[in-house]
C-alpha cells in the first residue's frame, strides 16, 4: 500500500476533501503511543507481524530530553532504525500525530517557540512528502481516506499542541489545570474538520488527537479541561449526523474503551491505547463513569477490524504479547 502514496497523492489533490486518498478498502488499523526508545522494544516485534493496512501513532512517538530539538531528532532516528519498526514501514502506512513529549515540552501548547521546527521533525519522521498539503498548513493536523461508498474509512488526526492556550494551575481542588474557555484545536483548524466531516461523506469516522475525550473526571491534560471546545465537537458531530465515529487517544499510560451518548442511538466511542513500551502497571483504579472495559494497565496497542460483510467493527486492545485482552464489537450503523 505505501508505494501508491505520492502517485494516489497527486491525482487526489484537488479531487478530493481530505489530504490523501487511498482507493484500496480497509479492513484492519493499529495504533498506539507512549513510546521510549531507551526501553524494551519487544512489542514491535508483535506489532509488526500484526495483519493491518495502516498504523497510527497517537502521540509521544519518543520522548525528547528538555526542549532539544536535535535529541527529538536523533530520537525519531533511533525509532526509525529498529529493525521491527522498519519491517512494519516496509508494508504498512504509517500515520501520526504529536502529543506533548514528542511535541517538546510537557504539556505544552502554542506559546512553545520550537513548534514548528518541532512539527517539520515529526512529518519528515512520517515521511510526509514536500508537497504533502499538510506541510502548507500550521499545526500538525492531517486526514487520509480509504476505500468508497459504503467502504469509505476516513482518518482525522487532530492537534492538539500548536494552537492550544496555556494551561493556568489549579491549587483549589483536585485538578491539575483550570478550565479553559479556549479552543484548543485553534480557529483554522476547526473549520478544516468539519469541512472535512461533511464533505468527505465516510462511512466510518475515526478522529485521532493525544489526550482522551470522553474520560473527564481525572486530573490530567484532556479534552475536558476545554469545555467549549469539547461541546462544540459533540455539536459538530451530532448535528451532522457524522456515521459511526470514534476517537482515538493515547497519553495515559494505559487502555481503556469510554462511551458517550450524544443522541438516542447515536454513540461516540473514544479507544485509548498507551503505554508500548511502559504503562502504570500498579494502577488499580482511576474513576470513569464513561468506561465499558476494563482499566488496562498491561503494555499495549489497540487495533480496529473492520468486517465490510458483516458490517461490524472489532474495537481491540492487545497485549505485549498480541493478545487479545478486550474486544467491543459495533455495528456499522
Amino acid at each position: 500500500m505505501r508505494i501508491f502514496w505520492v502517485l494516489l497523492f497527486i491525482n487526489s489533490v484537488n479531487l478530493k476533501c481530505q489530504d490523501i486518498y487511498f482507493p484500496n478498502t480497509i479492513e484492519a488499523i493499529g495504533f498506539g503511543s507512549c513510546n521510549r526508545t531507551d526501553l524494551d522494544q519487544k512489542i514491535w516485534d508483535v506489532i509488526a507481524n500484526q495483519q493491518m493496512n495502516a498504523w497510527v501513532w497517537l502521540g509521544d512517538i519518543v520522548y525528547a530530553e528538555g526542549e532539544s530539538m536535535d535529541d527529538l531528532a536523533l530520537k525519531y532516528s533511533i525509532q526509525k532504525s529498529l529493525p521491527s519498526y522498519k519491517k512494519l514501514s516496509s508494508h504498512t502506512n504509517i500515520f501520526g500525530v504529536w502529543d506533548d513529549h514528542d511535541f517538546g515540552k510537557n504539556d505544552g501548547g502554542g506559546g512553545f517557540r520550537k513548534k514548528q521546527q518541532s512539527r517539520d521533525l515529526l512529518f519528515d519522521f512520517l515521511d510526509l512528502p514536500p508537497n504533502h498539503p499538510a506541510r502548507k498548513r500550521t499545526g500538525a493536523y492531517q486526514s487520509y481516506c480509504f476505500g468508497n461508498d459504503r467502504q469509505k474509512v476516513c482518518l482525522y488526526l487532530l492537534d492538539v499542541r500548536y494552537f492550544k492556550d496555556e494551561y493556568e494551575k489549579d491549587f483549589s481542588s483536585k485538578q491539575y489545570y483550570k478550565k479553559n474557555n479556549g479552543s484548543l484545536l485553534g480557529e483554522k483548524q476547526w473549520k478544516w474538520l468539519e469541512k472535512e466531516l461533511l464533505k468527505n461523506g465516510a462511512e466510518v469516522n475515526l478522529l485521532a488527537g493525544g489526550i482522551q475525550l470522553i474520560s473527564s473526571e481525572h486530573p490530567y491534560e484532556k479534552w475536558a479541561n476545554f469545555p467549549k471546545a469539547r461541546q462544540r465537537l459533540f455539536n459538530l458531530l451530532k448535528e451532522n449526523k457524522i456515521k459511526n465515529p470514534i476517537y482515538l487517544s493515547g497519553d495515559r499510560h494505559f487502555a481503556e474503551i469510554s462511551i458517550i451518548e450524544l443522541l438516542p442511538n447515536y454513540r461516540l466511542y473514544d479507544i485509548t491505547s498507551s503505554g508500548l513500551t511502559h504503562s502504570y502497571e500498579d494502577l488499580e483504579e482511576e474513576f470513569n463513569p464513561k468506561r465499558i472495559s476494563p482499566l488496562i494497565t498491561a503494555k499495549n496497542f489497540g487495533m480496529i477490524k473492520l468486517n465490510w460483510v458483516t458490517r461490524k467493527i472489532a474495537l481491540q486492545i492487545c497485549n505485549i504479547d498480541g493478545r487479545i485482552l478486550f474486544e467491543k464489537t459495533i455495528k456499522i450503523q
